[in-house]
């Protein structure tokens, strides 16, 4: 088991080397709170926003990498790592970038529960949900045998607003049945799922109303889950996307905060592009596991989008990150992770020839690392 970004920042000597290299430059938001919370599931929402993100990105920008989610190029549907083990793959090509002439192929995944035999005969409280419960033990399946399906009708829904930037309320519906919301016609239940989507939808319709007006979202290069070359044996992690020069974390909290955790998580973000591509120029490199196999671009600019405020928060780093004091605190923060992610068969001197051993740093240290 590895230890990633969001782990390594809470230890104590890691907290410690950041604060006191690079303290928190972040600044709040300067917008009011525009959209409240409802007080749904933090993670539905998330996962929410997150989809209508993707979809409007791949709008707005005109080149898209999703360097940990390839397509098969002969047109078969997009299939994930569980899937794929399952299956011979091995005539299909990955693709993993698209240009201004094509669109990435998007899925839509919604729960395909269970009803009751008798459809007609819902309950209306609890009461008579326990009744049906005791009375009515014998589910019929719909269709699929499988929990969650595809729906082609609302992928072909997404697709076509990816092309026209029409139809919002349907690209909404398939953000929040792919985020796990389940319907009220496939489950049975005495609450009022039905009023709670129609909140759902009407929160998560502001929600896209206010990024859509996003200046920064209108970029030409998109790179999509970065997971910065998947190092495992160094330090792994998965940002939300690099748009240009901009590496951004989508947050949904209605506090406008741009907390120290924030500015953690995005430093070490930018660390990782920048080993990313320190790596890439290593000649013969046998490490790092993610799919496409580029150099990443270089990050400029560190943001948090405050999405209920439709505000984004950014810190310039090359006004912040000055030569060698950079290098240095870089080196440091390799050197923990290292340490914290050591495989006794990985061979590390290549790594520690890029990143450590050319600066002159307190915690180096000279013992063997396989």
């Amino acid at each position: 088991m590895v230890t990633g970004v969001t782990s390594f920042i809470s230890f104590d000597d890691v907290r410690s080397e950041i604060d006191s290299s690079y303290p928190n430059p972040g600044q709040d938001v300067e917008a009011d709170l525009q959209i409240s919370n409802n007080g749904y599931s933090h993670r539905l929402v998330g996962n929410c926003v997150e989809f209508l993100c993707r979809v409007w990105l791949y709008r707005q920008c005109d080149s898209i990498i999703r360097p940990n989610h390839p397509a098969y190029t002969d047109g078969s549907e997009i299939l994930d790592r569980a899937e794929r083990w399952g299956r011979d793959t091995s005539d299909f090509q990955y693709q993993y970038g698209w240009n201004s002439t094509e669109n990435p192929p998007v899925r839509v995944s919604v729960f395909d529960g269970f009803v009751w035999e008798d459809e007609n005969n819902r309950a209306s409280n609890r009461e008579e949900w326990e009744e049906q419960l005791e009375n009515r033990a014998d589910w019929r399946p719909r269709p699929s045998p499988l929990t969650w399906r595809y729906d082609e009708e609302l992928r072909t829904v997404v697709e076509q607003f990816i092309e026209t930037g029409m139809n919002t309320e349907g690209v909404v519906k398939a953000a929040l049945l792919n985020a796990g919301w389940q319907p009220d016609e496939v489950v049975t239940s005495w609450v009022d799922r039905a009023a709670i989507e129609d909140e759902l939808r009407d929160e998560m319709a502001s929600l896209f109303q206010l990024l859509r007006e996003q200046a920064w979202t209108d970029g030409e290069h998109l790179m999509e889950n970065p997971r910065f070359g998947m190092h495992q044996h160094i330090l792994p992690g998965e940002g939300d996307f690099i748009i240009d020069n901009l590496l951004v974390d989508i947050k949904t909290t209605e506090k406008g905060t741009f907390t120290p955790a924030y500015w953690r998580q995005l430093l070490l973000y930018y660390v990782l592009v920048d080993i990313q591509r320190e790596l890439y120029e290593v000649e013969g490199r046998t490490y790092g596991k993610e799919g496409w196999d580029g150099k990443y671009p270089e990050v400029s600019r560190v943001g948090i989008y405050f999405a209920r405020h439709g505000e984004l928060q950014t810190v310039d780093m090359d006004d912040l990150l000055t030569s060698p004091e950079y290098e240095r605190f870089r080196a440091r923060i390799v050197d923990m992770a290292i340490e914290e992610n050591r495989h006794a068969q990985h061979d590390y001197s290549a790594i520690r020839g890029v990143l450590t051993e050319p600066y002159d740093y307190e915690r180096q240290r000279s013992l063997s690392d396989f």
